[in-house]
């Protein structure tokens, strides 16, 4: 009974690790910066835009919006699902910097202070870190493209869509951030606000795909994809940067997050420092 329990356990949080964002960490190899993929980013998102327009145009006629958003999240999902962040996971060639959690500031973790972090660190082939990215000389995770695709979506729903007020669209993903996507001692440990900041983004983000409605930072950069003779067309005179997204909020060694461990992350910190003063 005991081993079945123990094998169930594991099931559920593999299932749960593979389903909530993973963690990153900004410290360990920090000298080692990603070269700028901004560009070969930008490649391959439009790459997928134009691919969605052409698929929701071959399945419908007229431009319905929840065809073509449901198109567009084949590409901009997390990386369960979504094929731009599997792109960069799975290239060696991607630029990135990988940290393995063995390795990582995350090394001592307990059970209680984060289940699924511990149970990862014990278990070959279970992953929760996020490799790092260089977008316009700022370094982030990988999970925080997953944040804008995945409650960035959730985010524009609900506020452009339903016209919930912003401060009701903020503490859903307060809420979400603590109890299920890794603010807890059951999760990760990890509360991060830079995962907040890229889900507010990624509400823009979406805004922007038929840009219906004003930004709410007064940034009207789209829309990237048009409606025109009852057929969607991207924009030519509207190509997606994101350079317009990705900012200094979203990486944790400026944002940082709240750690269950705190104590021992800065002392890890700490060693860093004194490491990087020596040498």
């Amino acid at each position: 009974m005991k081993v079945k329990n123990a094998l169930l356990l594991s099931s559920l949080i593999i299932n749960y690790t593979s389903s909530i964002g993973a963690e990153v960490d900004h410290y360990t190899d920090y000298t080692e910066t990603p070269v700028d993929s901004s560009v070969l980013l930008n490649q391959i998102a439009n790459n997928y835009i134009a691919k969605a327009v052409s698929q929701t145009n071959e399945t419908i006629s007229g431009c319905q919006s929840d065809i073509l958003y449901k198109n567009l999240k084949k590409y901009f999902a997390n990386h369960m699902s979504g094929e731009l962040v599997q792109d960069i996971l799975l290239d060696d060639n991607y630029p990135k910097r990988t940290t393995k959690l063995k390795d990582s500031i995350f090394a001592n973790w307990r059970i209680l202070d984060g289940t699924v972090m511990r149970v990862s660190i014990l278990s070959p082939g279970i992953e929760t870190l996020s490799p790092i990215i260089n977008v316009g000389n700022i370094e982030i995770g990988t999970d925080k493209l997953e944040h804008m695709f995945g409650m960035g979506f959730l985010y524009f729903q609900k506020f452009y869509e339903k016209g919930r007020t912003l401060k009701h669209v903020l503490n859903f993903g307060i809420k979400r951030e603590k109890f299920i996507l890794g603010g807890n001692s059951f999760a990760t440990g990890v509360f991060s606000y830079g995962d907040l900041s890229a889900n507010f983004n990624g509400m823009r983000f979406w805004n922007h795909m038929l840009q219906l409605k004003d930004d709410l930072l007064d940034q009207n950069i789209g829309p990237y994809i048009l409606c025109e003779n009852d057929k969607f067309v991207v924009n030519p005179d509207k190509s997606l940067d994101f350079k317009n997204y990705i900012d200094i909020s979203m990486n944790e060694s400026v944002n940082c997050p709240k750690f269950s461990k705190k104590r021992t992350v800065v002392k890890y910190i700490n060693q860093l420092s004194i490491l990087s003063k020596k040498y």
